[in-house]
């Protein structure tokens, strides 16, 4: 029986050494290890592996470099798909125009550099929360519960950022955003 329990040990011991040298080489994709499948995330932090009470991923890894049409934030515990708008004519047309945004659905507009960045809800359709990062991917900004009766009132004009995450209205406030929170993305 103790050779048996021995033998678990020295597997699970060779696992999770493993898994720790393939961080080491490999960040991005230890994220989406862990992205990919929180269960494992949870069962790490029980055991103390990842030093996380807390259950918050974005406090364990790293945000990758945006490329691709697709991505995800990810905010503490919950975590919103994104299409990313990375050009003139995507950053545009934006959310303009539709009539649904599912729900931790959004689109997450990238920037070249920080600088104080626009938006309006000329065209939209459908009340939208606006959230600001910094080139950190810190929150900076949250504009709540958009209507797009506001237009032609302009947002996120008067800070910096670099980043900025359209999702449905009140998700930030229903997920309990604050500015400060750290966020992770990863590319899809």
């Amino acid at each position: 029986m103790k050779q048996i329990l021995s033998i678990i040990v020295i597997i699970l011991l060779f696992i999770f050494s493993a898994l720790i040298f393939w961080a080491g080489l490999a960040p991005q994709n230890f994220s989406n290890f862990f992205s990919n499948y929180p269960e494992i995330g949870d069962t790490a932090n029980q055991l103390g592996i990842l030093n996380n009470q807390t259950g918050d991923l974005s406090e364990n890894i790293f945000s990758e470099l945006v490329s691709g049409t697709n991505g995800k934030i990810i905010i503490g515990k919950n975590s919103w798909d994104v299409e990313i708008a990375d050009n003139d004519q995507t950053r545009t047309n934006g959310l303009s125009n539709r009539k649904v945004l599912y729900n931790q659905g959004g689109m997450l507009f990238v920037f070249d550099k920080m600088a104080y960045q626009s938006f309006w809800m000329k065209d939209m359709l459908i009340p939208i929360d606006i959230v600001f990062f910094d080139n950190n991917w810190r929150i900076v900004l949250i504009e709540s519960n958009l209507q797009a009766n506001t237009f032609p009132k302009i947002f996120g004009n008067d800070i910096k950022s670099q980043y900025v995450l359209e999702i449905n209205a009140l998700e930030a406030q229903n997920y309990d955003l604050e500015v400060g929170d750290q966020a992770v993305f990863l590319n899809k």
